[in-house]
Order: structure tokens, then C-alpha cells, then sequence
């Protein structure tokens, strides 16, 4: 019932002649215009159109440099149907011998045509690489359908959110922020790759075979997650022969990386209650007798198994919440739920964004190189040298509960959180042993990236 304080509307004289006039060339796309963002993709070059006609060339001169909005893409003009199709026949035309494979060299071409027919951007395409596994013979698998059809759900995911990807794009357009991917600046991410690629060039030749370089990318340090590193293989500079420069490749990976996030392309868990869901699931896996119950080893693995784009300190970062019981086990389903914010944190692109000014700031300062009030050097030092005194035998290996209490007692100011961080560095072996080597390896960079996200909430 309309209640009779509501003001009294009165619908413009012409409004149903221009509506009924819109809905009529609507009609006529049937098929190919259907989508709430195809229709209004269709109703801004629609009404675009008719203010050129109506004002003359000057307004046509005005709406063609407002960012090309008024262009609609053949693939948001086509029903699913003809995506599929369009899809399908490039697919099997490009396999000759019928065999369900395709070399990758054959598979860019198909992904250059699908482009040119789907009217694809340069950054567009990228969704479509995104679900192109590569195998180690440097083939692409379209047997069984899998492949085709995440390439078709890619290319219909670019349909449903164009109008949310442009708005994105836009907005981080407008920042002067430099943007924080896997928590890591520009800088930060070209040394580690020089590091990880370096450590598998052994003769120093500056390239690497296509298995050598994907290993690389996969490196847990890094965290790509499988859809970043299917774009990455997309792009590589090679040689010749097939080998990768990856001297060329470390300045392209940061700006390839930012152009599909800042694009829609690749997006990374952005839910709480999914992403929760999600890590319960991953943990049910590894508990095969169904307790509920996980190590804090098994539970580091299966993180990294998740493939949410968390770096290997990052992983370490969030075991510092792993309450073990008394039998050194943790219950999994309340430990994703305490730590799926967290996780959010550390890996949504547009989370990092908003604490990229922390950071910076927080990384120009002393407090970053100290960890309870000791440098890195003087750090590892005395660490490496309580955990040696205590291996009587120069085994390199305690059990876990001796480089606990080697540690509490060297560090007496050490956080239980902190404790954490740095027993999830090494796996404990069947008899219950760890190799300290490895904690003190990574130990300060582990508990550096704590505080460091520590400061980063507290401040923010």
C-alpha cells in the first residue's frame, strides 16, 4: 500500500518511447547481448550514439577519448553457446593427429585466433593461459574436456565481471603506492627470483630448459599459485632452442604479475567463510584416520599444497598460531577458522594494497633489522651456537623438544608466537627429531616477517 506521505512521482513524458525504443534494439541482439553487463555495456554505446546524432560531430569528438567505453566485445556480445563453439573448433583444428595434446607453441596460436575472434584485450587473454597446465613435455592436455572447459568458465568469468575489472583498473590506476605482491616489493621479488633461479643454473649460462624455469616459478619461496605461474609460462623470453633467458624474464615478472591483479585476471581468496571452508578441506585431506587432529608439520605442508599464494615465511608467519595439545597435535578446524583473516591479510591483493604505506614506512626503519633487540648477524649467531651445544654428538639433529628448550633459554624474551614460527621451519622426522640447520637458516627472516605483520595490523 503507497503511503500517502510518499512523494508523487510523474514518469518523464518521453521516458516510454526511449525505453521502448532501447528494449526493441535489445531484442534484436538476442543471443548476443544477455548479461546484466552486456546490457549495459550495449545501453552505453547505445545512448552514446543517439547524442551523436543529435549533437553532431563535436559530441562524437568528446565520447571517442572517454576510454573506449562505448566499445562492446564480440565476446560480451555472444551467448555461451558460440563462446563454447568458438573455443571448441579452435581446439580440435589445431590438433591434427586427434590426440587430445597440443604443443605450446600450437596452443599460443590457438589463444592468438581466440583473441582475435572473441575480441580479447592483451590483459583478457592472460584468464585464458591462466588454465593452461603445462606438462613436463611442454604440452597442453585437452583430453577429457578439463582443459576446454576451464577455458570456458575463464572465459565466461571475463563476461560476468568486465564492469567490476574496469572499475578496479581504474582505481588502481589513480594510486602512487608501489604495489605489494606476495608481500614482497618490486625489488624484493626480482632478488629472490635471481636467488632461485641462479641456484638452479649450475653452469652459470644465464638460460634454463621450460621444466628447469616452471620448477623455478613453482618455488615455494615465491608463492606463485598455479594460475600465476601458467600466465608466467605464457610470457617467458626464449631462446633458439627452447631454453628461457631468465635474466630477461626477472624485469617482466613484477609488471605481469601487477597487470593481472590490478585487472580482474587473477584473484586470489578474498572470502573469510570460503576461505575457511576451503582450508578445512585442504587439512581433512592429510587426516586419514579422521581425528581432527594434524602436526604442525603436516598442517605446514598442506598449506603450501592449498594453493592460495602464501610464500614459504608466510606460511611460517601463520603457524605461529598452531596451538599444539599436549600429545603435539592441532586441532585443524580451529585452527582455520583462528587464522583464515589472517590469512586474507597476508594474500589478497587488495588487502596488501591498503597496508603497502605501512610497510614501506615500517621497512625503512631500525626496528625491521632487529629481532629482540639483536641484529640479523648477532642473531643466527647465537642461535647456531645454543643449538650446537646442545648436540653433543654434531648430528645436526635434536629432538624437537631439546631446540625448544635450547632456544627458550638462550632467547628468554622469545613469544610463544615466535617459538611457533620457528619450529615450523623444520619438519620433525619419525623419531622426533629435527634438523636445526634449517631453523637456523631462515630464522630471522621467519620471525622478521611475523613482526612485521604484527606492526602492519597494529598500526594499520
Amino acid at each position: 500500500m503507497a503511503s500517502k506521505y510518499a512523494k508523487q512521482l510523474q514518469v518523464p513524458l518521453d521516458f516510454p518511447d526511449v525505453l521502448r525504443n532501447f528494449t526493441r534494439e535489445v531484442l534484436r541482439l538476442q543471443g548476443k547481448v544477455e548479461t546484466k553487463e552486456a546490457i549495459y555495456e550495449f545501453g552505453v554505446q547505445y545512448f552514446q550514439e543517439l547524442i551523436v546524432k543529435r549533437d553532431g560531430s563535436a559530441a562524437k569528438l568528446n565520447t571517442s577519448g572517454s576510454s573506449g567505453s562505448s566499445y562492446v566485445p564480440a565476446y560480451m556480445k555472444m551467448g555461451e553457446d558460440e563462446v563454447q563453439a568458438q573455443l571448441n573448433r579452435a581446439f580440435h583444428e589445431a590438433d591434427g593427429e586427434n590426440n587430445g595434446l597440443l604443443s605450446y607453441d600450437n596452443f599460443k596460436q590457438i589463444m592468438h585466433r581466440v583473441a582475435e575472434e572473441l575480441e580479447l584485450s592483451p590483459t583478457e587473454i592472460k584468464a585464458l593461459y591462466a588454465e593452461a597446465d603445462e606438462t613436463e613435455q611442454g604440452a597442453i592436455s585437452y583430453a577429457g574436456k578439463s582443459q576446454l572447459n576451464a577455458t570456458l568458465v575463464a572465459a565466461l568469468y571475463l563476461r560476468s565481471n568486465k564492469a567490476q575489472r574496469h572499475t578496479k583498473q581504474e582505481a588502481y590506476a589513480k594510486r602512487d603506492t608501489e604495489a605489494l605482491i606476495h608481500g614482497m616489493m618490486q625489488d624484493e621479488m626480482e632478488s629472490l627470483l635471481r636467488e632461485v633461479f641462479q641456484r638452479a643454473d649450475a653452469d652459470e649460462i644465464g638460460t634454463l630448459d621450460r621444466v628447469e624455469f616452471m620448477n623455478c616459478i613453482r618455488d615455494a619461496d615465491l608463492g606463485f599459485c598455479r594460475r600465476e605461474v601458467n600466465i608466467l609460462m605464457s610470457e617467458v623470453p626464449v631462446e633458439h632452442d627452447n631454453r628461457v633467458v631468465y635474466p630477461d624474464f626477472i624485469p617482466m615478472c613484477y609488471p605481469l604479475l601487477k597487470e593481472v591483479f590490478t585487472g580482474g585476471v587473477v584473484e586470489l581468496p578474498n572470502d573469510q567463510d570460503s576461505l575457511t571452508q576451503y582450508l578445512v578441506e585442504v587439512f581433512a585431506s592429510g587426516d586419514t584416520e579422521g581425528t581432527g587432529l594434524l602436526s604442525v608439520g603436516e598442517l605446514t605442508r598442506l598449506f603450501r599444497a592449498a594453493d592460495i599464494g602464501l610464500t614459504r615465511l608466510q606460511i611460517i608467519t601463520v603457524m605461529a598460531e598452531a596451538q599444539e595439545d599436549k600429545s603435539g597435535f592441532v586441532n585443524y578446524e580451529k585452527f582455520a577458522a583462528h587464522v583464515a583473516g589472517m590469512v586474507l591479510v597476508l594474500v589478497s591483493f587488495e588487502s596488501q594494497q591498503n597496508f603497502a604505506p605501512y610497510l614501506q614506512k615500517y621497512r625503512k626503519s631500525s626496528d625491521y633489522y632487529t629481532i629482540l633487540d639483536l641484529n640479523q648477524h648477532t642473531f643466527e649467531q647465537t642461535l647456531s651456537r645454543a643449538l650446537e651445544a646442545v648436540d653433543e654428538n654434531h648430528r645436526g639433529l635434536l629432538p624437537r623438544q631439546d631446540a625448544i628448550e635450547a632456544i627458550r633459554n638462550t632467547f628468554p624474551d622469545i613469544s610463544q608466537r615466535q617459538l611457533r614460527s620457528l619450529m615450523a621451519l623444520a619438519d620433525t622426522d619419525d623419531m622426533g627429531e629435527v634438523e636445526y640447520h634449517v631453523i637456523t637458516h631462515s630464522a630471522f627472516q621467519a620471525l622478521q616477517k611475523l613482526q612485521e605483520y604484527d606492526v602492519m595490523i597494529m598500526e594499520s
